[in-house]
């Protein structure tokens, strides 16, 4: 890392005084995830979304996790096994070769 890599990397984005600076990508990655999953900032009852059609994706999966929450732990065991596999994958790609 250079100079300028090291001091960019705790530096906070650009034009912004009172931004926290960059950290891990665990910590941001956990910064993330509590931004997601909790509720408004703003106090009070937060909007629900009114969907009006029956088509609309964000309300058929919404009501397909809510009906369905063994769905979840199985897509999520799915992700786990697959990204193994790639790691195993790419550890065999990358493993020196023995010459025969």
């Amino acid at each position: 890392m250079t100079g300028t890599d090291s001091a960019a990397a705790g530096a906070s984005l650009p034009g912004s005084s009172d931004a926290e600076p960059v950290g891990t990508v665990a910590e941001e990655a956990f910064k993330l995830f509590r931004a997601v999953t909790s509720s408004s900032a703003a106090p009070g009852p937060a909007p629900m979304h009114v969907c009006t059609e029956t088509w609309c994706p964000a309300c058929r999966v919404s009501g397909f996790v809510r009906d369905h929450p063994e769905a979840i732990a199985s897509v999520t065991y799915s992700a786990a096994q697959l990204a193994r596999s790639l790691k195993d994958l790419v550890d065999t790609a990358l493993a020196p070769q023995e010459e025969q």
